[in-house]
């Protein structure tokens, strides 16, 4: 007894594919495949941020007590430099300080500034020097190629 639908088994046989449009379904589809996508990539953020968040950790837990102490007034030296001197301008500006003051004040602000420079600069130049001194050692322990 023949079939009634002799074509779609022939079709079948021969390794034809029937793709059925269905725009809702492939809509969906899509969407999914959308949402996977994003998800995947905030994975791969996620754990890009805990990588770099872990060699920051690295690198703190490497650096020695003068190296943090060094980094400390290296940040707020140049903070508390303009908090001094802005502090004086503005006071110098509203009259609170009296003008048989105003040299004496000065005067003190310009060795508490100098002194926070010499630091700075110290701390600047023993950073360069360790620096160098760690090249020089790291230079001398690779081996040489040609």
């Amino acid at each position: 007894m023949p079939t009634k639908h002799n074509d779609l088994d022939e079709a079948s046989a021969n390794g034809a594919t029937f793709i059925v449009k269905d725009e809702r379904s492939a809509l969906k589809l899509k969407r999914e495949e959308t949402r996977e996508a994003e998800a995947k990539y905030k994975a791969i953020v996620a754990r890009e941020n805990a990588a770099a968040k872990l060699e920051l950790a690295k690198i703190r837990l490497r650096q020695s007590a003068s190296e943090k102490a060094r980094t400390n007034i290296a940040l707020t030296t140049p903070l508390l430099l303009v908090l001094l001197i802005g502090g004086f301008i503005i006071m110098l500006g509203t009259g609170a300080i009296q003008d048989e003051h105003v040299s004496v004040a000065s005067a003190l602000l310009t060795l508490v500034a100098g002194s926070l420079m010499q630091n700075l600069r110290s701390i600047v130049s023993e950073g360069a020097a360790e620096a160098s001194d760690a090249k020089a050692t790291e230079d001398t322990t690779k081996p040489k190629t040609k």
